[in-house]
């Protein structure tokens, strides 16, 4: 079924057939524009209401053709079955694909094939046939009868000039998993480290034992996370003062302890999610794993990214390290306030004379930091004496020579460091905060740097 903005108000599907000229002919589809492919999964048809969305949301974004491939028939429990359905499709679309860059040279290049779940593999399959296709989006790849395969079973970087995935629901077919954590790409999405994802219940059923009377409800609740990517997909075309920038890391881990905030020299350390994940400058490499966090079921999605490094002091008197929570409240130059907010909501040590870095999220967006405020409460733990601080032999108190803010969804590199700033008290020095304390900190020209 195809899509242009020339038939938008068409109120009827337009369908094209494989080596029928007529129905191309009889159709508004334009060989010099960009071509996508909507391919489903499983249970899903192309009729299912997320396609003509995703292909109306492409439309709104761009002017391009846009086909939503409907193999329903083939989709349907048992899974089993319909993995191995998987093959014919994608033979089919390589077909068709091929067929109009012989008839009406479409330029393979400009030809991206979106495959959500089996259709992600379905993308492969057909990408193996096309000689220099352009791009294939895998949206949360399947993972049963999948992961760890040899790459001609599975989408892999080889099927396309560029191969991008967003990874939603990667617990493993023991867990009920219907998605994979293998990277399958030139660049591999893990938002919310790719598992269970904000405002998802997870419930879920195997997936071999689904059947046809389950459809509805799988799709509606136990495959909110597997869905999720398609919906993350969606609003990366649909969200305008929000960038879905993702980072990439050791670990997802270590990017929730902020500890990969820069976007490097080349800025091969960071990509948007995405329609624009074509963008990323290190295309060549593979299996790229970049993380970000997005906010629940209720969109918009896209989060504000913040990194705030603290630059400890050690001087006389102090512990050699601290627990407790950090709560800061940042005034940005765009007017708004981010206020009162816990950057760890666990029980964190804090070591004096070393950095410490904190991942804050929010809607907000602040633009450059003017000031911020810190408030700081030492945490006695009664299952950890270690953390006693009794007052009277024990020092509460945390100090910081200079606070680090940096925006990381800012992309080039260059662009968030000049919306980094670096602050402390007036004249740069060390700045002490009293147990239940809180203290303003500003830019003053005299901080010490983060390294």
């Amino acid at each position: 079924m195809l899509h242009t903005r020339a038939d938008r108000a068409a109120d009827h599907d337009v369908f094209v057939v494989a080596g029928d000229a007529s129905t191309i002919e009889a159709s508004t589809f334009d060989a010099s524009k960009p071509t996508k492919f909507i391919i489903h999964g499983f249970i899903d048809t192309g009729n299912t209401y997320w396609l003509p969305e995703l292909a109306n949301a492409f439309l709104d974004y761009m002017d391009c053709n846009v086909f939503r491939v409907n193999w329903g028939d083939g989709s349907l429990p048992m899974y089993s079955q319909a993995a191995a359905n998987t093959r014919v499709v994608g033979l089919e679309i390589g077909y068709l694909v091929n067929w109009l860059i012989d008839t009406y040279g479409v330029k393979a290049a400009d030809v991206h094939l979106l495959g959500h779940s089996l259709g992600s593999h379905v993308s492969g399959y057909a990408g193996e046939q096309i000689q220099g296709l352009g791009r294939i989006s895998g949206l949360d790849p399947a993972g049963p009868y999948y992961t760890s395969m040899p790459p001609v079973v599975r989408l892999d970087p080889t099927d396309a000039l560029f191969v991008d995935n967003i990874h939603t629901d990667a617990d493993s077919i023991f867990l009920l998993g219907y998605g994979t954590g293998q990277p399958m790409g030139h660049l591999d999405f893990y938002p919310n480290s790719g598992h269970d994802q904000p405002g998802c219940d997870p419930i879920s059923i195997a997936i071999d034992a689904i059947t046809p009377d389950d459809v509805g409800d799988i799709r509606d609740i136990g495959a909110c996370s597997h869905c999720r990517s398609i919906f993350l997909y969606e609003a990366t075309l649909t969200t305008d003062n929000c960038d879905f920038l993702g980072h990439t890391c050791y670990s997802y881990d270590s990017f929730e302890l902020g500890e990969c905030r820069s976007c490097g020299a080349d800025n091969s350390k960071c990509a948007y999610m995405g329609i624009r994940a074509d963008e990323y400058v290190s295309k060549q490499n593979i299996n790229t794993m970049a993380y970000l966090d997005t906010d629940d079921d209720e969109e918009p999605f896209c989060l504000e990214h913040y990194v705030v490094t603290l630059l400890t002091a050690y001087p006389d008197g102090a512990e050699s390290w601290v627990v407790g929570h950090l709560t800061a409240t940042l005034y940005g130059d765009t007017g708004a306030v981010l206020k009162d907010v816990k950057i760890s909501d666990e029980h964190r040590r804090i070591d004096h004379g070393q950095e410490t870095s904190f991942l804050i999220e929010s809607h907000v967006h602040l633009g450059t930091i003017l000031r911020a405020e810190f408030t700081w409460k030492y945490d006695d733990q009664l299952l950890r004496p270690g953390t006693y601080c009794w007052s009277l032999i024990c020092n509460r108190s945390l100090y910081v020579q200079s606070f680090e803010v940096s925006p990381i969804n800012y992309y080039p590199e260059s662009t968030r460091l000049q919306h980094t700033q670096l602050l402390c008290a007036s004249g740069g020095a060390v700045t002490e905060i009293k147990d239940g304390k809180t203290v303003s900190v500003a830019p003053t020209g005299s901080c010490t740097p983060v390294v």
